[in-house]
């Protein structure tokens, strides 16, 4: 009986502690860092936006737009176009 005392402690406070991380709360640095660059012609992250762009959103080719800074990707939103003055 003692034996089966302690498998059930072990147990629960295996499965409390499992619970308490599981829906504990996302750290801020885990979270995507979304911010506007501008980009190279060649397809590239350029420097960043500060402020608003100077984009005219008169063409097609992009001279703006949204990157995700910890997958180095752009997330294909806010995008603006050029010409640029």
């Amino acid at each position: 009986m003692k034996n089966l005392r302690l498998t059930f402690g072990v147990a629960a406070l295996a499965i409390g502690s499992f619970a308490a991380f599981s829906f504990a709360p996302v750290s801020s640095s885990t979270k995507a860092a979304l911010v506007e660059f501008y980009q190279n012609p060649d397809g590239t992250r350029g420097e960043q936006v500060s402020g608003s762009s100077d984009c005219m959103n008169e063409s097609s080719v992009i001279c703006s737009q949204e990157w995700d800074t910890a997958t180095n990707k752009p997330t294909g939103r806010h995008i603006n176009y050029y010409p640029r003055p």
